[in-house]
């Protein structure tokens, strides 16, 4: 999954004159939960005016998805320094409109958790929500938790988490307060704030050194399956390689990778993570290690390369982000795509997987890119128009988007014979821009062809803001790379029918969601839409056993073996298992958008191949 960029920092010289302001300060009681709601107090800044109102965020940079933080807020209520109650408005699900606001003093309110949410329908991707465990886990993302008031993100936050002693608070920010029982953390705006995830635990931490950074990890698994250490051992590898890659100098002095693992499937049916500028919050289920891990590294790799894009490549949008009435950039092809393909490319580039591999990861892009996604829309519109029409678009930026920067990557190695390429663009975008500083969304094709050639800007006019499919044919082949569509093999396999998988949350169960591609097999089981599956050959294939399941009856099945797959069906206002049946049949494989190297490549296409490949 994806998994999905959540980054905000403001510009220092507003923050400078926001600083000189009365801060706010929270305090978050973890000491005194009840039925899993926390307590949080706020000490407001000054108010001058007579009415106010109090945000919670409507969305978050990264998730794009609106999920109304504040519909978790309850008993909200305004005092004034006497510790008399003023008048409060709901004004909507996000927002409190306070009466007689020059007197206000102190808000109060509790905070429920996102992540036992089982009523809703806007359910919350768990790495963008919150979980209150009483004693034993607290995820605490601060846009669940902490608002702001109109017009005042650039003023100081100072947070005060009271918690038990037994517990931990893993986070990028640091701590200023040595109680053994409190945390304090202040940052100069809300932005930085709810950039920096917490989850207290107890502790199980590791820490590693990757050129001039400090990586935290930060491990919380309910049934001890998988622990910091072993994570840390299996992510050092690639941290180093991501270290090489960034030239030997990160732009943090400290990281950190905090991972909830659950025991059961989450309500959003997803896991993957949630990148920040400085930190990145994983969820996932809890399996054998050996199992987590691909899918773990892979999103780690992802996450990681953040600290690039939109940390120090970022636009206005996301700059001054409005959490609440939000613009959407037009770039997520460079901050969603170039993460995906830099994540990808180093990997292949330091021998994490071969370069065959790695050409496999990028086939596996173009097949899902054009059978999911609409290949003609442009990039920049889906972009702009992500949180309406094409929000079911997104996902496409880490198939496509990363597919438009390794077109990119290839044609600058070419026109430039093999001496700058995408990382060479990175760094003089950000030596341009910066953590603090922003660029115009209009502006940035124009900038990316001052740094490369009309040819760049070319591409990016006619591939990116238009609706031309990537002329992946024609730029592979500058690296010798060959590249089929379809491709007939002498290889067969067993197959449950070629249909669309998702997730049911509510059951916890895997669902038929597209029954479209279905083959013979398929038919003859006499699949439907949203069947839910229960068993397969009688044992139990819930969420996260249906993986297993297959492959030990793959593993012993001969051709003509009953298959007999039971399901849930909806028939009218009822539910009714039925078992669907076919025998177990080998169909032909047939490999889709094949890219091979070419055996004997042109001494130009070997010159950019090395340049694109070499450490």
């Amino acid at each position: 999954m994806a998994l999905l960029a959540v980054f905000a920092l403001l510009c220092q010289v507003q923050a400078r004159t926001a600083n000189k302001q009365k801060p706010y300060r929270f305090t978050i009681n973890l000491t005194n939960v009840k039925d899993d709601k926390v307590f949080v107090e706020l000490l407001t800044p000054s108010i001058t005016t007579a009415n106010i109102t109090y945000h919670l965020p409507k969305i978050i940079p990264g998730t794009y998805s609106e999920d109304d933080y504040g519909r978790y807020i309850e008993q909200f209520k305004a005092f004034d320094k006497k510790g008399k109650e003023l008048a409060v408005n709901k004004s909507d699900v996000n927002s409190w409109t306070i009466s007689n606001a020059n007197q206000l003093y102190k808000l109060s309110y509790f905070v429920n958790d996102s992540f036992d949410d089982s009523v809703t329908k806007q359910v919350i991707f768990e790495p963008a929500g919150s979980n209150i465990q009483k004693d034993t886990n607290y995820v605490i993302n601060n846009h669940c938790f902490l608002g702001y008031f109109d017009d005042m993100k650039q003023v100081p936050y100072e947070v005060t988490v009271l918690h038990p002693a037994n517990i931990y608070g893993s986070t990028a920010l640091t701590d200023v307060d040595n109680s053994p029982v409190s945390d304090r953390f202040v940052t100069e705006t809300y932005n930085r704030i709810v950039d920096n995830p917490v989850m207290y635990s107890i502790p199980d931490t590791t820490v590693i050194k990757v050129a001039n950074t400090d990586v935290l990890i930060s491990v919380y698994s309910p049934n001890k399956k998988l622990n910091s250490k072993f994570l840390a051992q299996k992510l050092d590898t690639l941290l180093q390689a991501q270290g090489k890659y960034f030239g030997g100098k990160l732009p943090v002095d400290k990281y950190a990778f905090i991972m909830y693992f659950d025991d059961k499937p989450g309500y959003s049916g997803g896991q993957g993570a949630l990148e920040h500028s400085y930190s990145s919050l994983y969820y996932f289920v809890e399996a054998e290690p050996e199992k987590v891990l691909p899918f773990f590294k892979d999103a780690s790799a992802h996450e990681f390369f953040h600290i690039i894009t939109p940390l120090t490549i970022h636009s206005d949008e996301i700059q001054y982000f409005d959490f609440n009435a939000p613009k959407m950039s037009e770039h997520l092809w460079f901050y969603e795509g170039s993460t995906e393909y830099h994540a990808q490319m180093v990997q292949g580039k330091y021998g994490i997987f071969s370069h065959e591999d790695l050409l496999n990861s990028f086939s596996k892009k173009i097949t899902n890119s054009r059978k999911a996604y609409n290949d003609t829309l442009p990039f920049t519109v889906m972009s702009s128009e992500v949180l309406g029409k094409h929000k079911r678009q997104f996902g496409n930026v880490y198939q496509k988007g990363a597919l438009i920067n390794l077109c990119l990557d290839i044609k600058l190695l070419q026109l430039s014979q093999g001496k700058y390429g995408i990382m060479n663009l990175v760094r003089d975008l950000s030596g341009k821009y910066g953590i603090n500083k922003g660029f115009k969304d209009s502006a940035f094709f124009d900038d990316i062809e001052k740094f490369t050639y009309p040819e760049i800007r070319q591409f990016l006019d006619t591939y990116v803001a238009g609706n031309r499919p990537l002329p992946l044919q024609e730029v592979l082949q500058l690296v010798g790379v060959d590249y089929k569509a379809e491709m007939e093999t002498k290889d067969s396999a067993f197959s449950m029918g070629n249909v669309g998988m998702g997730f049911n949350p509510a059951t916890a169960r895997l669902k038929i969601q597209d029954t479209t591609g279905m083959n013979i097999v398929g038919r003859t089981l006499g699949y439907h839409p949203n069947d839910e599956i229960v068993a397969l050959n009688g044992k139990e294939a819930g969420f996260s056993t249906f993986g297993n399941t297959v492959q030990q009856l793959y593993a012993t099945a001969k051709a003509g073996d009953e298959l007999a797959i039971t399901v849930v069906r909806k028939n009218g206002d009822k539910e009714e298992q039925v078992i669907l049946k076919a025998p177990m049949t080998k169909v032909p494989v047939i490999k889709q958008n094949v890219l091979t190297f070419t055996p004997n490549p042109t001494a130009e296409q070997l010159l950019v191949r090395n340049a694109w490949l070499k450490m």
